[in-house]
């Protein structure tokens, strides 16, 4: 059996080739499949599950039909830009939400996979605001607002991140290696798995004197990329944003 990851999609109405190659691989990537994980960023902002658009709820029902269709399991971590997703659309969608940080069992192998924000710490002001926007009491505030003035605020925050992310460097944008390893540490795990940093990259390294790796799949921006695990291996595949449609 096949178990999949992939993430920061950042599904929007401005990319349609991206949404196209997302739903030719949902058609395409069955076989064998026992599980997929959406490690953050499906969408490329996300201001409540109360909001409904026909590219929202054509993806919730696109990844439904996947998971019932061919009894595969979805499981979501959210990102920086969709933590707001909720039960609700979890549910609309045949998701299963997991903690920022999971340790999961894969063909015998204890594996940590997240997001991977939390890794990046020499982005100092992004961690600050991070701390600021999970506080589960401005999140609650936040979704009392109506709905029109939480769009505005969405897109004025994704708007101002994406302006200073112009002017962020490479190792700014990376994650910092202890962190990697504190956390592998923690959750005992020898391989990690995990998205945000848009660096498609497989990074291996000693850890307790140990053989140990890190996968970054990478964003669908110009390629589509995933994690592959089967039975005695990981691998990360890179492919044409259109491979499935040409």
């Amino acid at each position: 059996m096949r178990t999949l990851f992939i993430a920061d999609l950042h599904l929007s109405e401005h990319q349609p080739a991206v949404t196209d190659a997302f739903f030719s691989f949902l058609n395409n990537e069955t076989e064998n499949v026992d599980a997929l994980y959406l490690l953050g960023d499906l969408f490329e902002v996300w201001i409540g599950d109360d909001e409904h658009t026909p590219l929202m709820d054509e993806v919730a029902a696109r990844l439904s039909a996947y998971a019932q269709s061919n009894n595969i399991k979805l499981y979501y971590i959210h990102g920086n830009r969709d933590f707001m997703i909720g039960k609700k659309y979890a549910a609309q969608a045949s998701m299963n939400l997991l903690p920022e940080h999971s340790a999961i069992s894969l063909n015998g192998e204890n594996v940590l996979v997240m997001h991977g924000d939390t890794l990046c710490l020499a982005d100092k002001n992004y961690q600050k605001m991070r701390t600021v926007i999970h506080n589960p009491f401005l999140q609650l505030i936040f979704n009392l607002l109506p709905l029109s003035l939480r769009k505005k605020i969405g897109w004025k925050i994704r708007t101002a991140s994406q302006s200073k992310k112009v002017y962020k460097n490479r190792e700014m944008m990376g994650v910092t290696q202890a962190e990697v390893l504190r956390l592998m540490e923690k959750y005992q795990c020898q391989t990690l798995i995990h998205g945000h940093t848009h660096q498609a990259a497989e990074h291996n390294f000693l850890l307790a004197d140990k053989a140990a790796r890190r996968f970054d799949v990478g964003d669908w921006s110009k390629n589509l990329s995933f994690v592959e695990a089967q039975k005695g291996q990981i691998s990360l595949i890179t492919r044409p944003i259109d491979y499935y449609t040409q």
